[in-house]
């Protein structure tokens, strides 16, 4: 090659050079913006409604703590995995009696527990906090094992997702589909709904009937788990 055809042949060069680096700059920054992100889950001021059908209509509890974090493709809206826990003690009542008998039927070993032979809060409303009759089960778990990638317009897309979810001890395979989007007033934010029904029985949870007056009123067997959250990222280091 003479100099001339070199001459020529450097500015290909380095067209092809740049060509280059802007595709790999191109794929790492696809790249990271693919990455999964780690996010705690913020209620809203009332919490999770939960909605429990009875005898005479539908009891809605609420929940008012979501502990735990979960992994999550913030492109694809595709969750990763991660762990959930909800206490207890989290659970919010507008009877304090109601309250206290919820937390019997999903927080007491019934191998132990004179429960659900018969109610063992006492007339504060209150569980013994030692003992055969104290919590053996004091919080429910959600291990999310992943899903499918979102399908929708992006402004409200649908998500699959697959779990695990233990309720008094006894996990069992929970799958349910939300609602993502993307929240406008806080870039950075997911935003989930969805009604995920959960069965009771298949936990082996009894609620045992009470008493009104001359009534005998029972809890049905499925209840719904009402979704309205944000994803919020955590910050690395905290949360």
């Amino acid at each position: 090659m003479n100099a001339r055809s070199r001459s020529r042949s450097r500015p290909a060069r380095r067209a092809s050079l740049r060509a280059a680096v802007a595709a790999l700059l191109s794929l790492a920054a696809t790249a990271a913006r693919a990455a999964p992100t780690t996010y705690s889950v913020r209620l809203p001021p009332d919490g999770l409604v939960v909605e429990i059908p009875y005898s005479l209509g539908t009891h809605h509890e609420h929940v008012t703590a979501v502990d735990g974090v979960l992994r999550a493709d913030p492109e694809t809206l595709r969750v990763e995995r991660g762990r959930l826990t909800v206490p207890l003690s989290a659970f919010r009542s507008d009877d304090a009696k109601r309250g206290c008998h919820l937390r019997e039927a999903l927080g007491l070993d019934y191998t132990r527990s004179q429960y659900p032979r018969e109610h063992v809060c006492d007339d504060q409303n209150r569980l013994p906090a030692s003992g055969p009759d104290a919590i053996a089960f004091p919080e429910i778990a959600v291990d999310l094992d992943g899903g499918s990638g979102a399908t929708g317009d992006g402004a409200g897309s649908a998500v699959d997702v697959d779990a695990t979810l233990t309720v008094h001890g006894v996990p069992r395979p929970l799958k349910f589909r939300v609602t993502v989007s993307r929240d406008d007033a806080a870039p950075g934010l997911l935003r989930v709904r969805g009604r995920v029904p959960v069965r009771l029985a298949s936990h082996g949870v009894q609620v045992k009937p009470a008493k009104v007056l001359f009534a005998s009123i029972s809890v049905g067997d499925t209840v719904t788990v009402v979704l309205d959250v944000r994803l919020e990222p955590v910050r690395a280091g905290g949360s």
